[in-house]
């Protein structure tokens, strides 16, 4: 039992949550069965005593040059007073402080969420380039996790918690792609980020069964709201991602690289007079509005679901009718030339 914490956050009967130091703490109190990402004792466990989510910082990469995860989790439990033997864990750079809980019930379900975020260096989407190659277990690693931990107050089959696990995992993506969250590797929406965790524990002592928490069961529904609330809030709290952080235009040009450089070099106005111009038309939320529907239609060529020729009569139609300018008869070779061709027409449209 730990006793030297520096704050108690939930005191369930179940189990309880401390904060202590760089570590969020869960004591289980009943016998359990988790599955987890973890590099000790990962996988699928039974009767572990307690399960850690730890932010590492600068301090810590010295002991991870050699990468040796499993080792370098052992110390960090036993200087914290666990038994490193049932004891797993996930690793993120992201402060505890920052850590939200969302609590799901429903008639005698009960899911808990707890979670830590942090994207704005690390997102990306399943498919895109590689930011590192492992052989035998060594490879360079890099921290911007998102990390899960759900406890589910009732005794789900081992086969069940892979299928929470699946459920846990869309209920994140879909916060993601919902906050249009840029991947820091392509073009596109991230999915997660390169390091995220995730922990499934369900309290095996008790008497309600459940061998499905898929998308189409109660536990299912609990599961995926609760990891979707508190994905967001730790969200927001981590990196100030929001609704109102997305709602400019650059913040949804800044997947494609586009900042306000890209405006302002290709005019010769002041720079102070175009700032204060184009500010209002980045903050216009119609503006954003019109802005997504071009991207929308850049995203579809992307994925291969429309060719370039057929979205180049609509985006035509969309600057002309809003901005209110003839378009002049460029060629449009890529989406990088339609991207360029918006900024063109947004800088017309402000000062001619």
């Amino acid at each position: 039992m730990i006793t030297d914490y520096s704050e108690e956050i939930i005191d369930d009967l179940f189990f309880n949550v401390i904060k202590k130091d760089n570590s969020i703490i869960i004591n289980l109190k009943n016998k359990n069965n988790v599955l987890i990402s973890s590099w000790l004792n990962g996988g699928l466990c039974h009767n572990m005593t307690n399960v850690v989510n730890m932010s590492t910082d600068e301090k810590d990469y010295d002991d991870l040059t050699d990468g040796d995860f499993e080792n370098f989790q052992k110390n960090k439990f036993l200087n914290l007073g666990l038994n490193p033997e049932k004891t797993s864990g996930l690793l993120t750079s992201a402060c505890m402080d920052n850590y939200a809980i969302s609590v799901k019930k429903y008639e005698k379900l009960k899911v808990t969420s707890i979670v830590t975020a942090g994207a704005d260096k690390n997102a990306v989407k399943a498919g895109d380039p590689a930011s590192f190659y492992e052989y035998n277990n060594n490879y360079f690693n890099h921290f911007g996790t998102i990390n899960i931990i759900i406890l589910i107050d009732a005794n789900l089959h081992d086969g069940a918690l892979v299928t929470a696990s699946i459920t846990a995992t869309e209920a994140k993506t879909s916060v993601l792609q919902d906050l249009k969250i840029e991947s820091q590797y392509s073009s596109h929406i991230a999915t997660g980020t390169g390091t995220d965790g995730i922990c499934i524990i369900s309290n095996k002592d008790s008497q309600n069964h459940i061998e499905n928490a898929g998308k189409h069961s109660k536990l299912g529904e609990l599961i995926a709201t609760s990891v979707q609330e508190a994905t967001r809030e730790a969200l927001y709290l981590q990196t100030f991602m929001s609704v109102d952080f997305q709602s400019t235009v650059l913040s949804r040009l800044s997947r494609f690289n586009i900042t306000f450089d890209d405006f302002y070099t290709h005019t010769s106005i002041d720079k102070k007079e175009y700032a204060t111009k184009f500010y209002y038309f980045n903050n216009n939320t119609q503006n954003v509005a019109f802005v997504s529907s071009i991207i929308n239609l850049i995203d579809e060529v992307n994925i291969g679901l429309l060719k370039l020729d057929d979205i180049l009569t609509p985006v035509n139609i969309l600057l002309t009718s809003y901005l209110h300018l003839e378009i002049e008869n460029k060629k449009i070779e890529n989406v990088e030339d339609i991207i360029f061709l918006l900024i063109d027409s947004i800088n017309k449209y402000l000062f001619d």
